[in-house]
């Protein structure tokens, strides 16, 4: 399919980066490399004073382990606590217990253990005093003690008392902070929870003095702080709630609030929460980036090291399919894998079921080459858009193949559309700049037009989480919030034309094909570039680009000569594949629930299917030898 425009025309929690899509366990926010954990037996809790209490070390009974102090080159402090940790975790309180009591060795002290109880008790002074530690004052006739916490309620707010002699506040005691804590923004978070929940029990005038004189001076986030005082405005404990998606004091906000505090604490003093299962999190991870040919979902077993085969990846035509007259342009699975939608020049849609891939029906309305479809949320309906001499989009019912709709009002072609997550509506692109993009309902009504300037659309996406529509035009990309519409960001290629996007299934990464032979997977808010996939061809044709494999962990794509390329998303080059003879392969679709599966349409009029080899497929499997 040609280039040539002119004929083919936001938690709570710190962001995280790209992941392959596996849910893993929180893990810190501050590097835990350059804190000295482990380069001595004594850790002290404090921030500052004497140690008030020898973390690692042995209990007070006087019995030191009599152990060697390593454990196969590991730390056995270290790896103790963690331990007692992790059999907490796993509800093995008293052999927690035991193991406690036989080794010498506490997961925390009392300190960390007070402080804890202030959090989830929500005795925010004492939290405070105890995380930051006290003041002490020189006040002429001895020394005065106030708590670092006790600006709460104070009329001080923390300034020294006003003497004839004073000298400046010496800190003591305290938690040991990790490197590169800040601790304005962890007083912000906790006297935020302290504000939230003032507002809660309708002490509105209290909740006023924290968020003047407590929030305020802090000088942290500006737009946070006025979210924060409209809550003020909020007329009962529900509304608060439902207004600042906050489950209340007697939810998990504490928890979390303090799961996000001891993040930013030394974790020679307070072991970063799910450490053990964090860590096996990153063996595991490893293991999955270092192993080329991964794909499944299934996590790997930590009895054995972990590897897989080539033959486990879908490497051998096991089907092709010749139903079309014409170039075959695009295709994709339905949601739920039981369908298929391929496009061609010769006008026609064929939809195949996916068992045995036998016809289903043969939509023949357009009057000229179809390159685009897009299945509905709950694949009852499908979108096709159609090229020059047509210019249509048409919207049909999957399961009788009947036309509901077509949209004519653009004259020049339809590239591409995407559904709302409501299946009411979806967005259109057109190299039409008079209707560049629009938003429909399925009756066909325009909702919404994007007017600024001239959008010629050559390709877009809706996010999975209904929160961002990304636009390519030749050599732009913008992103919009979809649901309020406005533009958040836009980055121009002045060198380079770009060809199709598709959106990772955590919202967060695009990937975007253009035609100098590159791939690129990007952050969708910030721009920045994740990785760039390359050895395809890729110069004058449209060709697409998409994520594949269990958990998203491959990036596939046609190419100019007649291959299907395969990367890991970490830009290592897995396959290239001899798949269409003779012209290009336009566009690649892996199956939505199967990741040893996907297709291939090229210009040899042909879909293929793409499978293991049958010895590594399961006896029941279906489509061989058609």
């Amino acid at each position: 399919m040609r280039l040539d425009s002119e004929t083919t025309k936001r938690s709570q929690s710190p962001s995280q980066t790209y992941s392959n899509g596996s849910t893993r366990s929180p893990g810190s926010r501050v590097s835990l490399g350059k804190i000295a954990n482990g380069n001595s037996h004594v850790k002290s809790e404090s921030n500052g004073s004497a140690a008030s209490y020898t973390n690692g070390n042995a209990l007070s009974n006087g019995r030191p382990p009599q152990l060697a102090p390593s454990f196969y080159g590991h730390d056995r402090g270290e790896l103790t606590r963690i331990l007692i940790q992790s059999l907490t975790d796993l509800g093995y309180h008293g052999a927690a217990g035991a193991l406690s009591q036989e080794s010498g060795f506490e997961v925390e002290g009392p300190t960390v253990a007070a402080f804890r109880s202030a959090v989830l008790q929500g005795d925010w002074a004492e939290a405070e005093a105890l995380l930051f530690g006290t003041h002490s004052y020189d006040s002429g006739g001895g020394v005065g003690l106030r708590s670092g916490g006790a600006a709460f309620g104070n009329k001080s707010h923390g300034k020294a008392p006003r003497t004839s002699s004073w000298s400046p506040s010496r800190q003591t005691g305290g938690l040991t902070l990790a490197e590169g804590a800040n601790e304005n923004e962890m007083k912000f978070w906790m006297r935020q929870q302290k504000y939230l929940e003032l507002l809660e029990t309708r002490d509105l005038g209290s909740a006023l003095m924290v968020l003047r004189q407590e929030l305020t001076p802090l000088h942290q986030d500006e737009g946070r702080l006025h979210a924060l005082s409209s809550l003020m405005m909020c007329q009962s404990a529900d509304d608060l709630k439902y207004q600042a998606q906050w489950d209340g004091a007697g939810g998990e906000s504490r928890s979390i609030l303090l799961s996000e505090l001891s993040k930013s604490i030394s974790p020679s003093v307070m072991i970063p929460e799910h450490r053990l299962a964090i860590l096996l999190d990153q063996l595991k991870d490893s293991w999955i980036s270092n192993c080329l040919y991964h794909n499944t979902a299934t996590p790997p077993s930590l009895y054995v090291d972990h590897t897989c085969e080539r033959d486990d990846l879908p490497l051998k035509t096991v089907l092709e399919l010749r139903h079309h007259t014409d170039e075959v342009w695009f295709l994709r699975f339905s949601h739920d894998g039981t369908k298929l939608a391929t496009t061609s020049k010769d006008a026609t849609v064929i939809i195949y079921e996916t068992t045995t891939y036998k016809i289903l029906h043969r939509l023949t309305a357009h009057e000229s080459g179809v390159c685009y479809v897009a299945w509905s949320p709950d694949d009852s309906k499908l979108i096709t858009c159609a090229q020059a001499q047509d210019n249509t989009a048409r919207i049909w019912d999957t399961k009788s193949g009947r036309l509901l709709t077509t949209i004519t009002e653009f004259s020049y072609p339809v590239t591409s559309a995407a559904w709302a997550p409501n299946g009411e509506s979806f967005v259109v692109g057109s190299q039409d700049t008079a209707h560049g993009l629009c938003l429909w309902n399925v009756q066909g009504d325009k909702l919404y037009e994007w007017t600024e300037g001239s959008l010629r659309v050559h390709d877009l996406a809706v996010s999975p989480d209904g929160q961002r529509l990304v636009v390519l035009l030749e050599h732009r990309i913008l992103v919009y919030d979809f649901v309020t519409r406005e533009k958040l960001c836009e980055w121009a290629l002045d060198d380079v034309k770009l060809t199709s996007v598709n959106i990772s299934q955590d919202s967060r990464h695009m990937l975007i094909s253009m035609n100098d032979n590159k791939i690129r997977l990007m952050d969708i808010d910030t721009g920045d570039v994740r990785q760039t996939f390359t050895g395809q061809t890729q110069t004058i044709y449209i060709i697409r680009s998409s994520f594949g494999g269990a958990n998203e962990n491959f990036v596939v794509s046609g190419s100019e000569d007649s291959r299907v390329y395969i990367w890991r998303t970490n830009g290592h080059l897995v396959e290239k594949l001899d798949a269409h003879p003779g012209g290009c392969v336009n566009a690649v679709a892996w199956h939505p629930t199967d990741p040893r599966v996907f297709a291939s349409a090229g210009d040899d009029k042909k879909v293929r299917i793409w499978k293991p080899s049958p010895s590594q497929l399961p006896s029941s499997s279906n489509g061989y030898g058609r």
